[in-house]
């Protein structure tokens, strides 16, 4: 997995002890939240149209950037929907990748190319593969 960058280890610190660096960034947090305010009034009032899929989409993802677990919870969590008779596929921005079109992950990708994490989650789907429900 991508070890965070020094830069964003010293701003998640920064903003968890609420010190000096928390106060200046305060005004930032301000902007996006009026941001993300406008979009929702947007969605809700039909400004602004979503996109509706043909399939089920789960998100895995949250605020902080790496640390939180989400890579194990998408490998448990492709694991339990095979289990189940599903066959779920994987979308992953592939932090890390030098690489900025889509792409699908094999196992002859390389991290360069398509993020470590991928990786990761594309071998655990496939080492399922061969097991027996």
């Amino acid at each position: 997995m991508s070890a965070p960058t020094s830069f964003e280890s010293t701003l998640t610190r920064a903003w968890l002890r609420r010190g000096w660096l928390a106060c200046l960034l305060w005004p930032l947090s301000l902007l996006f939240g009026a941001v993300a305010l406008t979009r929702r009034t947007l969605y809700r009032s039909g400004l602004k149209q979503a996109t509706r899929l043909e399939v089920p989409v789960v998100v895995v993802g949250n605020v902080f950037v790496g640390g939180t677990g989400k890579t194990p919870l998408a490998i448990w969590l492709v694991q339990a929907l095979r289990q189940a008779g599903y066959t779920p596929g994987v979308i992953s921005r592939g932090y890390g990748s030098a690489q900025a079109e889509a792409r699908p992950v094999t196992s002859g990708s390389k991290a360069s190319e398509v993020g470590d994490e991928p990786l990761l989650i594309a071998a655990a789907k496939s080492r399922q593969k061969g097991r027996p429900n």
